[in-house]
């Protein structure tokens, strides 16, 4: 009877959390809205004084070369991109990303 009890309770804490969507899974950019985003967050970051000029330019330009490739990458293929394509855009710009939020970091650190 107990062992049925906790059964059903394991059972039951699975299926609840299972279905309750993760913010990974709703949150889904497109490689622009990315471009975008990140764009964005340069310039807020510059503002506020959380980059310098030279960092804010430096991965502004990092962006930008991405952008290139994205359009070098479409003018291969028809104005399209190629799931292989896709994957190696979205790992560009999650360097960018990374690089973002570890120079925020740094930044905390030294106040």
């Amino acid at each position: 009877m107990i062992r049925q009890v906790f059964t059903a309770l394991a059972i039951l804490s699975v299926l609840q959390f299972a279905s309750q969507p993760s913010e990974a899974k709703t949150r889904r950019y497109t490689i622009t809205q990315r471009h975008e985003i990140l764009a964005a967050k340069i310039n807020r970051m510059e503002r506020a004084g959380e980059l310098t000029l030279r960092e804010a330019r430096d991965l502004r330009d990092d962006n930008q070369d991405v952008w290139k490739k994205v359009s070098r990458m479409k003018a291969r293929n028809g104005g399209k991109l190629s799931y292989e394509n896709i994957a190696e855009v979205e790992k560009d710009l999650n360097k960018i990303s990374n690089k973002i939020h570890k120079k925020a970091l740094e930044k905390r650190v030294e106040d």
